[in-house]
């Protein structure tokens, strides 16, 4: 399911190094379909770095948060996976949704549904400072 918020998710992140791939997806193992503990999350988050490791992939902390800054959600992006096998990894950790950045186009896509939907430029959306993802953040 695609929620209206996740089209406006702004992110924070550092440059990985050698830069952005051409192709990478951001996913969570946060609040898998609703907000759970600090202890949980961080469990799960620990979780899914792990497996992203073992199988080889290059991947990289973002954090994903809301226009006004009061939710966010630490994320990895990983390069190197294939839309089905980044999807499936959602679905196991009980997300409702993935982002896509392909050429610097963000999507969003559904975990079960498979529905896409572009959600603007990455280069847009994403920030290297927290100062600077304050400037965006609407009183």
């Amino acid at each position: 399911m695609i929620l209206p918020e996740y089209l406006t998710t702004v992110f924070l992140a550092n440059l990985p190094e050698g830069g952005w791939p051409k192709s990478f997806h951001v996913i969570t193992a946060f609040n898998p379909g609703r907000l759970i503990s600090e202890d949980m999350n961080a469990r799960a988050d620990e979780e899914l770095r792990r497996e992203l490791n073992l199988a080889g992939r290059r991947c990289f902390r973002i954090t994903g948060y809301t226009p006004d800054l009061r939710h966010q959600e630490p994320s990895w992006g990983v390069a190197g996976l294939s839309g089905p096998s980044a999807l499936a990894i959602g679905r196991r950790y009980g997300q409702n949704a993935i982002f896509e950045v392909v050429y610097d186009v963000l999507s969003v896509i559904g975990c079960l549904s498979g529905e896409r939907m572009r959600a603007g430029a990455w280069k847009e959306r994403v920030f290297q400072t927290i100062s600077s993802l304050h400037s965006i953040a609407q009183p």
